[in-house]
């Protein structure tokens, strides 16, 4: 019936006077019934004729309700990245001209729902709790404020904390309830209610509601979007308590308006999935396998929508992790291992692929010259907080300094983060730069593996986990235990793996030997049971003294160097004793790292390698009262201020108590050991010359191998602040940048064969579900670098300058491959007896291309 009135307006408004703002107000009332109904396609068209008239006339605040209204629709079709460009010109004009209104709230809760689609949900948050403060204040108890309770409560429901967000429900159903009786609103708060009582454990009350919320808005709007929703929820909840062929009707009427009106959104992703667990239980995998599929083509095609960050694409794939999973485990249950293999790689590592297919591919192209000049101006106010993060690390400091310091470099990361958002929006053809090509097995088979290699991909599951295992002629899959029980395998084996990083106040040196002794026969036992969890499974496949194997780990797994894992049957010998082991975050990486490096021409010199560098002012080497610099070999037991076989490589063991950044002795004997052994033009980069300038120069691009022998600094929460700590000062002891932070490295043309990060923990990071370990590591491949050996634990200064020696020698001497020589390396060192335990050795791994 509003239709019908809003079309007769449209046709006396044309007839009296076309191109008035009265013609574009009916225009978008149309908009927003075909919105409403869900006919997008008709919405957008009634939006852009009422935007065409209002830009003809001029102002401003009118072009901004009809820009809002086209965002809406860019979001109801998924379309995050255009549906932000809308949503910020709108939001800037309104800032410009009507700060502090109901119209900057509107905006500002716009851009609260694109960043919780994105499953960004902190910044989500964000713009909630401000339009929701400003609601409150300009229309109080408004259906506005019950909006943004609604939101907030849905927040809360996607971080898993129910109690808050039925809390929030039922404020925005009261407001409701008392506003708009029996309206589409009190529908939309019975069916999000209902929703997080099922997730609760009520599927009884959960349905109950959402019957109460259909009954309203099929009478209401029958056939629209939120009808499908209620279905959907409906769907669960019967699903839920076994109804399902009940659940399988209302997930097909869902589907029936989804694909009419939300095509490829997250919903109809999410409707299909279900139907297909749905499908699966009733013992009909052929169309539950169909169903996964077209679930898994939706959610892409929506996360290619996303516009953002990676690391954005990233969460909002984890929080979709289970549909992967779930077909998958279908997948194998119908002996299809190699259809499993295929979706576990849609899945694995997908934004490290993407990062790499698009490495030096400027988004900057094309957009707005101050948006990009604003985003330079932040990365250097950042990089200033790096540095002195560093510094006030490397000295005396109090824990509030630091979280001062934190502090403000968060609220700074924030605000470059929300410009890079507003880049890649800006870019047209972002994009179509995201969305690479699936590896399949026969791919794998062809292009990655020898007669003489098997690649291990694990994915572990909430009731049972498996690992596939490809060789060049067959692929198989294996159920391995539940995800809980390897992970608790996994966290005892590595506090027994690192038990000498800790220490017992008051312990004496005879006890400490004793203790951890003790613990060392504790680890064979537990590092036992965790091979026969993971490795006895698939110890067909991999038989055989000298098989290559490639590892693509999953969740805890990650932080376990399978090298020092115990051969399954094999009386305690260490896996790497009979194989070669390589580490990959997923196999299309593999391919794609070996594409960026086909073609490639050798570099001219061999090897730079940096270390010893000054962090100080007291440094010895730094000059004095015009006296020159003095020589560093002379002393180089300065600065120790820990016993010599104690002393690490890691920021994080100086972080507290204000102890300064102790010189790290043996990286300068490492640094001589490994040049002398090179082949080759090498570059030794020591002092005051190993230095953040010298790290980022052009000139390294030269080299085949870049070796960094320093501190390195490890932040899991925000990669982003990780890194290595180089020079602190020059000679003359000025301060100076020192910190190779990530988004240097990131920012570095380094197509080079090898980097080495002779530091400590510089193959851990963030780990992100189905994304893996977000670190250093993958900086560096996106820089250029072919592979990269790097640590999980901090490691002993005097023991991993042995170990690099060993490496280098196995490389330059006796020409072997760096996968091949780091396994030298490890064995040697397993062999000796005051080494033997995998503390000393195993900490390294390498990760890229083994040939």
């Amino acid at each position: 019936r509003a239709e019908e009135q809003a079309l007769l307006a449209v046709k006396i408004r044309e007839r009296l006077g076309p191109g008035t703002e009265r013609l574009a107000w009916s225009l978008s009332s149309l908009g927003d019934l075909a919105s409403s109904r869900g006919d997008l396609d008709a919405a957008q068209d009634y939006h852009q004729r009422a935007l065409t008239i209002r830009q003809e006339i001029g102002s401003e605040r009118q072009i901004a309700i009809s820009l809002r209204s086209l965002g809406q629709v860019a979001q109801a079709r998924g379309d995050l990245l255009k549906a932000e460009r809308y949503h910020r010109e709108v939001l800037e004009i309104r800032q410009r001209l009507a700060p502090g209104t109901l119209e900057e709230a509107n905006s500002l809760f716009d851009l609260g729902r694109i960043s919780q689609d994105r499953s960004d949900l902190d910044k989500a948050e964000g713009y909630y709790q401000h339009a929701l403060i400003l609601w409150e204040k300009v229309v109080p108890g408004s259906l506005y404020v019950a909006r943004g309770l609604r939101s907030l409560g849905e927040l809360f429901a996607e971080r898993g904390d129910r109690a808050r967000a039925e809390s929030y429900y039922r404020s925005a159903l009261a407001l409701w309830e008392k506003i708009v009786p029996g309206s589409t609103y009190v529908a939309w708060g019975l069916s999000s209610l209902g929703k997080v009582i099922r997730e609760g454990g009520d599927a009884v009350k959960g349905e109950e509601l959402q019957r109460q919320a259909l009954a309203i808005q099929e009478k209401l709007a029958p056939g629209t979007r939120l009808v499908a929703s209620i279905l959907g929820e409906l769907g669960n909840s019967l699903a839920d308590r076994g109804e399902l062929s009940k659940a399988e009707g209302c997930y097909r009427q869902a589907l029936s308006i989804l694909e009419k009106y939300g095509q490829g959104t997250t919903a109809h992703a999410e409707v299909l999935a279900s139907l297909a667990r749905a499908m699966g239980r009733q013992n009909r995998p052929e169309e539950a396998a169909l169903l996964y599929e077209r679930a898994l083509n939706a959610l892409e095609d929506q996360t290619s929508r996303l516009g953002g960050r990676d690391e954005l694409r990233s969460g909002f794939r984890a929080s979709h992790a289970a549909y992967y999973k779930d077909f998958i485990e279908l997948l194998v249950a119908q002996n299809h291992p190699e259809l499993a293999f295929q979706v576990l790689e849609r899945f694995r590592a997908r934004t490290l692929l993407e990062t790499l297919t698009t490495a030096h591919v400027d988004v900057r192209l094309n957009v707005d010259p101050s948006l990009a000049a604003r985003a330079s101006s932040f990365q250097q106010l950042l990089a200033a907080k790096s540095e002195q993060r560093a510094r006030l690390l490397s000295g005396k400091h109090s824990d509030a300094q630091l979280a001062a310091l934190s502090e403000e470099t968060a609220e700074l990361l924030s605000k470059y983060k929300d410009l890079e958002d507003q880049l890649r929006a800006s870019n047209p053809n972002y994009r179509e730069l995201t969305q690479p090509p699936t590896l399949s097995v026969q791919d794998a088979q062809h292009d990655l593996l020898d007669s003489n290699t098997t690649l291990l991909e694990y994915s572990l599951g909430t009731e049972r986990s498996y690992v596939f295992a490809l060789t060049q002629t067959a692929v198989k899959g294996f159920e391995l235990a539940k995800r809980s029980e390897i992970e608790n395998e996994v966290r005892l084996v590595y506090n027994l793996l690192t038990a000498r990083n800790r220490y017992v106040k008051g312990e004496t040196v005879a006890q400490r030997e004793l203790r951890l002794s003790q613990l060392a026969d504790e680890f064979d036992h537990e590092a036992a049971k965790l091979s026969k969890l993971v490795l006895e499974p698939v110890d067909e496949p991999i038989r055989g003294n000298g098989r290559r194997l490639l590892i693509v780990s999953d969740g805890a797994l990650q932080y376990i160097p399978f090298a020092a894992l115990p051969v399954p049957q094999g009386n305690g010998v260490p896996l790497v004793a009979e194989h070669e082991i390589v580490n990959l975050p997923s196999a299309s990486v593999l391919r794609a790292l070996r594409r960026a490096a086909s073609g490639r021409i050798p570099p001219p010199k061999a090897l730079a390698v940096f270390a010893d560098p000054v962090f100080a002012q007291d440094d010895i080497r730094v000059r004095r009262s015009g006296l020159p610099v003095r020589n560093s070999k002379a002393d180089v037991s300065q600065a120790a201020s820990v016993p010599l076989d104690h002393l690490s490589r890691s920021v994080a063991d100086v972080s507290a108590g204000g102890r300064s950044l102790p010189r790290l002795r043996f990286s300068r004997r490492e640094a001589e050991a490994i040049t002398a052994i090179t082949r080759g033009k090498v570059s030794k980069v020591l002092d005051f010359k190993a230095n953040r300038a010298t790290a980022i120069s052009p000139e390294l691009a030269q080299y085949r191998i870049v070796h960094f022998a320093t501190h390195g600094l490890l932040d899991g929460e925000h990669p982003e602040f990780s890194g290595l700590v180089l020079s602190l000062v020059d000679e003359n002891g000025r301060p100076e940048n020192g910190f190779l932070e990530l988004q240097d490295i990131y920012n570095l043309h380094l197509p080079v064969d090898l980097v080495v990060l002779s530091a400590c923990e510089t193959g851990l990071g963030k780990e992100i579900s189905g994304e893996g370990i977000v670190g250093l590591t993958r900086g560096f491949m996106y820089a250029g670098a072919t592979r990269v050996v790097a640590s999980l634990w901090e490691v002993s200064d005097i023991v991993t300058a042995e170990l690099m020696e060993r490496f280098y020698r196995a490389m330059e001497v006796e020409h072997m491959p760096p996968a091949a020589a780091l396994r030298v390396a490890q064995v040697q060192m397993w062999k000796r007896k005051n080494h033997r335990s995998p503390y000393y050795w195993a900490a390294f791994q390498l990760q890229g291309e083994w040939r």
